[in-house]
Order: structure tokens, then C-alpha cells, then sequence
């Protein structure tokens, strides 16, 4: 009886160990992972992937990031209610990343994966915060100033040294789960955030589309698996750093949209996936898939998403390429067909 009432009380915490440790990983993460040739020399435009939708665009003289997430809190503190950005953290990954000065740091859009940790990092590296007024007030709640924080105009080019950014308007990946819609998508954040915070303090605000041009590059950043009908304007791209997170879920309508009104829109040579990985694993840890738990409980296949991607584009002559972490890549090598 003891050995039987035993079982019964660990057999679940096994399980529920089991389920947490194995992450499937699907055969495009290697099949499609690039390595860099060569070190981009100190004038080349590059690209550093750094987890989920953090992208450092630099030119050697001016540095532009994507987020700023790096403290990525583990279940057991999104589940505790409140979360706060890492300090420590995040001066480890910004040392690993050799970033020590930004020239501008530009979120997404507001929820805590995104734009928790931007007023540390702005702080740390100089960076001016651009975003819309939900990501601002996460600036103000930790105390950057307002000359250090801008809200950039839609539709309209802003130049950052050579780059030329347009902000559009689009939207989040809608969550198949009702309430989750409704406490966090199409708001915004009113007031100042103060951490400790909840997860749910965090509201979208705008998601960005964002086409850049840098001399004769173009490429575009989608941050969210979401869109707006006809919202991008003509921009010929030569690379897409697409969202793939939740396209499993969706159906094929709605995954057809997004095919016409992100990706055709901007007409791409090469698609890089980002927002695939597991965004609770510290970046110390490597980039890690989901596990088997969150496919279970949220249906979530990145073999899926890749498939959706990969029946869409293949016999368009787009080409995919996965970036490793941390590794600076020169956009040329992305470009290239070689």
C-alpha cells in the first residue's frame, strides 16, 4: 500500500519533469542554420540574433536593437504573479553580445517579452527608446528622462545615422485563447509601470512593422505573427525577419493574410525566422525550443510553423536562413545565394 500511495505521488512530478525537459526540435533548425564566412569587417553592415526578436543592426557606427529582452523570466516567476527586469542578467548578455553603446532601442511592441527590460537597457548603453506611448511609459516607470524617449510618427522615414526607419502600425498574433486576447491585445499601457509588475501590466500598445533601409539594403522587421490588411506600403526587401511564433495554431485563413499581407507585401529574397524560441531559458543556456508540456497545453509545433512557412515561399524563390545566437553576420552573407 505504502509503495502504491508512493507511485501515486510521484509518478506525476516524473511526468510533469518528463514533460518540461524534452523539447523537440525540428529538422529546419539545422537544415536552414547559417554560420558566418568571416568576421563582418568594422564598417560592414551586420546582424546579431539574440533571442526571441532581439536584433542588433549595426554599421559599425551606428547600433540599432530590437527589444532589449534579455532578463527572461522562468515559469516559476511568471507564474509567482510579478516580474521584474534582471539586472545582472542583463549585463551578462550585453557583455557576451560586445554591446556597449546604442544608438537607439526600438521594442515591438509593449508585453513583458519585449519591452520589460528597456529602461535598464537604454540606461546601460545610452540608447535613445523609441516606441509608441505604452513602451514609453515603461521608460518613465524606471526613470529614463524624456530627451532619452521618443515616440516615432507612423508611415513617415526617420533617419538614424545611414538608416532610414518607417514605423508602421500592424498587429499582434492573435491568441487563440479569448481572455488572453482581451487583457492583453488593442490596449494600451496608461500609466507608468513600476516593477515589480504583472505580466498583464504589459499591453501591447502598437506592434510595429518596421521597414529599414540602409544605403541600398532593405530589409524589414514583422516582431508579432500579426497584420494589417494592406498597411505596408511598397518596399522591395531583401530580407524579412518574419515572426513564426503561433502560426501552428491558426488556421489556413488566417495564415494565408499574413502570407499576402506581411511576407508578398514586402516582397523578400530571404526569410529569417525569429521569435521561436523558448523565451522563459536564459540566453546563458542557448536558444531552446519549447517543450513537450507547452505543445500539450498550448498546442504550440514549431515543425509546424516552419511548414506553413516552407509550403508558402519555397516555390517563390525565397530562400530561409536560421541565425545562430550571439554571432555577428554580415547582411551580404544573408543576401547572398551562395
Amino acid at each position: 500500500m505504502k509503495k502504491a500511495l508512493l507511485f501515486l505521488i510521484l509518478f506525476p512530478i516524473l511526468l510533469f519533469f518528463i514533460l518540461i525537459t524534452i523539447r523537440p526540435t525540428p529538422q529546419q533548425l539545422t537544415e536552414y542554420l547559417i554560420a558566418p564566412k568571416s568576421k563582418p569587417a568594422s564598417n560592414e553592415l551586420s546582424v546579431q540574433f539574440l533571442g526571441n526578436t532581439n536584433l542588433l543592426f549595426s554599421d559599425g557606427t551606428t547600433h540599432l536593437l530590437t527589444d532589449g529582452f534579455f532578463s527572461r523570466p522562468g515559469a516559476p516567476e511568471l507564474l509567482s504573479g510579478e516580474i521584474s527586469p534582471n539586472r545582472q542578467m542583463i549585463i551578462a548578455d550585453l557583455k557576451r553580445a560586445n554591446i556597449t553603446k546604442l544608438d537607439a532601442l526600438i521594442p515591438v511592441h509593449s508585453h513583458f517579452d519585449h519591452a520589460m527590460d528597456v529602461g535598464l537597457v537604454a540606461e546601460m548603453t545610452g540608447a535613445k527608446l523609441l516606441g509608441s506611448s505604452s513602451t514609453i511609459n515603461i521608460g518613465k516607470g524606471y526613470g529614463l528622462p524624456a530627451e532619452q524617449m521618443q515616440i516615432p510618427p507612423l508611415n513617415t522615414p526617420i533617419a538614424i545615422g545611414k538608416f532610414k526607419l518607417t514605423f508602421i502600425a500592424s498587429r499582434h498574433w492573435q491568441y487563440p485563447d479569448e481572455a488572453q486576447r482581451a487583457r492583453l491585445l488593442d490596449q494600451d499601457i496608461e500609466a507608468p509601470i513600476v516593477t515589480p509588475a504583472s505580466i498583464y501590466d504589459y499591453k501591447e500598445g502598437i506592434s510595429y512593422t518596421l521597414l529599414i533601409q540602409h544605403d541600398s539594403t532593405k530589409f524589414v522587421v514583422q516582431g508579432s505573427a500579426g497584420y494589417k490588411k494592406e498597411a505596408i506600403p511598397t518596399f522591395d526587401a531583401d530580407i524579412l525577419f518574419l515572426s513564426i511564433a503561433g502560426l501552428e495554431s491558426m488556421d489556413d485563413a488566417y495564415n494565408q493574410d499574413y502570407q499576402t499581407h506581411v511576407i508578398d507585401a514586402v516582397h523578400p529574397e530571404v526569410l529569417v525566422p525569429i521569435h521561436w524560441d523558448d523565451f522563459t531559458v536564459p540566453l546563458s543556456k542557448g536558444l531552446k525550443t519549447t517543450s513537450v508540456l507547452f505543445k500539450w497545453l498550448y498546442g504550440g509545433d514549431l515543425g509546424k510553423a516552419f511548414e506553413i512557412v516552407e509550403a508558402n515561399n519555397l516555390s517563390k524563390n525565397r530562400t530561409i536562413k536560421v541565425l545562430p545566437l550571439w554571432k555577428p553576420i554580415k547582411m551580404s552573407e544573408l543576401i547572398s545565394t551562395e
